[in-house]
């Protein structure tokens, strides 16, 4: 009784502790805010970031190179060969066999709809003219995949098997998730040069995660009753691994699959920003450069790597979903009867058909390219004239979000307000009016019980006061710090506060408050369009049916292609950043809310309708309260999924932490790119960390992160 009452007391002091801590810190925020000049102390940053950790890195980066050149001269000649070899191979196999060969593994693995989509698809490429880029791009998938397949197989084994190889592999596959694309080129090219070996070791580093995560979920998901009956059998510990436990994660394992092609496929795009090979994301990069100049090339070769992407994501998701049983096909006769050596027979007489009229099939892929080149060109000069027509409009569109909401969140209104762009002087009397509203407003809320509803506003308000760019260092600090105490531990907020310490040493605070204000903003839009959209596809189904193939799309593409609409139509600037971030971004909101509202218990919502509740009642007071864990787990994937977008939207217009380690890239400067791309690491996991520990004290798990 008495341990009970001593750890009853403890809790409660606990709690009072943190309340007390959050008390002080939004008194200090809020004089900090209001009251910066007469508070340099709280204002200013402790400690002065510069480039000595960057120089660090890179002088140990250079002395490793004049050791190991040898070595690392022969692994890079070693995937060169290998690169060259599998690209020799697939130029010179004929695009009719690649097109009748993957028809009939689609139809064989799904049947005839599936076999209709990829043989469609690549058609598509064989006949646009990007057929030889679309080979040099597969040719370094062809490499990196097992590579990586290696690498996160062994990882996943190993840490399934024991607990000290999972507490150092989990932070490890964390970072390697979180760090920049860009952040793995830089070292790469100084380690291995220019061409297309750091894009196949970027992609393995990249891809090898999704499948050692997979690969542990699968093992540790084998029913224990299994291992005890093979160890009472006199199983060794290899005979239970291979014929036990595979077999049992083979599903899993699959899935793995699935997300590192998908994976080593965008990383592979991604590396064409270094250049030294000619590959269909050089082609897609060069001609987004060119904004709406080369609209109708950039759309071409950018339908070329989403059609590319939707052919492996559904031919390895059919893999992974595939069982040994019978189908309706098979009761029809359509994989059954005829014997799986005569079909093979059969692709060989189709090889050797292709090879004897090769000439004939690529002058005819060479005809067909010269209309698709006319296509080019028509769109445009549709494109053109479209600019011309609604010029003024997505001016409009761009101007308003930039004066009315980009940059307010960026410098605040104290700054934004100005009588040329709003028309009014954001004087004095209505800061104080201001302010004094979002205090009472806040104040109401926590009086009424809505206590974290109360702290959104309160905090918002003081945001968009002062401006992400202008918040005082020790408020962001002290801030950050008690909510990961509060919705994690004290453990994690001890790591919060050293990895903010970190990014201040490094230099990067004020490019890391940019890259979080970039990126809120775009989670702002993704939250107003998203949960509505995703309430709208869990009420009706037709909804459901029209967001699910665009979800699939939007999710299976190469970044890069969210660039080429945003630059198209709205040039290089930050607003264009902003419109490739959500369009990357905006799926997990969508689909999380959707999966949330559908597993809302039907006896809460039977309880309500008898009650009498309005179907907006019923959504608002029942239905979101209960989903509220789900869509805070869609929220955080939004935010890492904004993060990951952040480096890419570099290219049209984006700065902060993404323009520095792009600069790093672009100078061979290491040490800068791994700074700022750690630096974005650390915002990654913090957020990550945060947003899932709410989640989980409103009753959230992270299985129903698994979408």
């Amino acid at each position: 009784m008495s341990v009970a009452v001593t750890t009853q007391g403890t809790i409660i002091r606990g709690e009072l502790a943190t309340r007390l801590a959050g008390a002080v810190m939004v008194l200090l925020g809020i004089a900090a805010i209001i009251m910066p000049d007469r508070l340099p102390a709280i204002v200013a940053a402790p400690l002065a970031g510069g480039d000595a950790i960057a120089a660090a890195i890179n002088n140990g980066i250079d002395a490793f190179v004049i050791v190991f050149k040898p070595a690392l001269r022969a692994v890079a000649g070693a995937l060169d060969w290998a690169v060259r070899a599998l690209q020799s191979l697939l130029h010179a196999t004929p695009w009719p066999f690649i097109v009748i060969a993957v028809t009939w593994l689609a139809w064989r693995l799904q049947g005839a709809g599936l076999a209709a989509l990829c043989g469609g698809a690549v058609l598509y490429m064989a006949l646009s003219g990007y057929w030889l880029k679309s080979m040099n791009t597969l040719s370094m998938v062809g490499v990196a995949v097992p590579l990586a397949l290696a690498v996160g197989f062994g990882l996943g084994v190993l840490g399934a098997k024991s607990r000290r190889a999972n507490a150092v592999l989990q932070p490890t596959l964390d970072l390697m998730q979180t760090i920049p694309t860009f952040a793995y080129l830089a070292p790469l090219v100084v380690l291995f040069g220019f061409g297309p070996v750091p894009g196949v070791l970027a992609s393995m580093i990249y891809a090898a995660p999704p499948m050692t995560r997979n690969v542990m979920l699968g093992l540790r998901g084998v029913p224990q009753e299994l291992r005890e009956v093979s160890s009472m059998s006199g199983t060794t510990a290899w005979q239970r691994f291979r014929f036990i436990e595979m077999p049992c994660a083979k599903h899993q394992i699959l899935v793995g699959i699935n997300q590192l092609v998908l994976a080593s496929l965008s990383m592979v795009i991604i590396a064409a920003v270094i250049g030294g090979f000619d590959d269909i994301g050089r082609e897609v990069l060069v001609a987004t450069n060119k904004g709406s100049a080369r609209f109708g090339q950039a759309l071409a070769a950018g339908i070329v790597i989403v059609l590319l992407a939707v052919v492996i994501d559904r031919l390895t998701r059919a893999a992974a979903t595939r069982r040994n049983t019978p189908t309706a096909a098979d009761s029809k006769g359509a994989k059954v009867g005829i014997p799986l050596v005569w079909h093979l027979a059969g692709l060989v007489a189709v090889l050797f058909v292709s090879l004897l009229y090769k000439m004939e099939s690529d002058a005819l892929a060479v005809v067909s390219a010269v209309f698709f080149r006319f296509g080019e060109v028509a769109v445009n000069e549709w494109l053109r004239a479209f600019i011309a027509t609604h010029g003024m409009t997505l001016d409009a569109i761009k101007n308003n979000a930039l004066v009315y909401l980009l940059l307010p969140m960026r410098i605040g209104l104290t700054k934004a307000v100005l009588p040329f762009t709003w028309g009014v002087t954001f004087t004095p009397v209505m800061q104080t009016v201001y302010l004094l509203a979002i205090c009472a407003g806040s104040g109401v809320l926590a009086w009424r019980g809505h206590r974290a509803a109360g702290g959104f506003l309160l905090a918002a308000g003081l945001i968009a006061f002062t401006g992400f760019t202008f918040l005082p260092w020790w408020v962001v600090f002290a801030g950050v710090t008690w909510l990961s105490w509060r919705m994690v531990n004290w453990q994690f907020a001890l790591v919060a506060a050293a990895m903010m310490l970190a990014i201040t040493l490094t230099g990067h605070w004020q490019d890391t408050l940019y890259s979080v204000y970039l990126c809120s903003a775009a989670i702002l839009v993704c939250m107003l369009i998203g949960c509505p959209l995703g309430i709208l596809a869990a009420k009706f189904e037709i909804v459901s049916r029209i967001m699910r193939p665009l979800n699939d799309t939007l999710q299976s593409i190469p970044l890069y292609i969210f660039l080429i609409p945003a630059v198209a139509l709205f040039q290089v600037n930050e607003f264009s950043a902003l419109v490739a971030i959500v369009l990357y971004a905006i799926v997990p909101i969508i689909r999380y809310t959707e999966h949330g509202l559908r597993h809302v218990p039907p006896t809460l919502i039977e309880a309500a309708r008898a009650n009498g509740c309005s179907p907006l009642q019923r959504l608002l007071l029942i239905e979101l309260p209960v989903a509220r864990p789900a869509i805070l787990l869609g929220l955080n994937q939004t935010v890492l999924f904004a993060l990951a977008m952040l480096i890419i939207a570099v290219l049209v217009g984006a700065r902060g932490l993404a323009e520095q380690v792009n600069i790093g890239l672009r100078d061979a400067d290491t040490g800068l790119g791994m700074t700022a791309g750690l630096s974005m690491a650390f915002i990654a996991i913090i957020a990550d960390r945060i947003l899932r520990g709410w989640a989980t004290r409103l009753g959230g798990t992270d299985s129903a992160g698994q979408l």
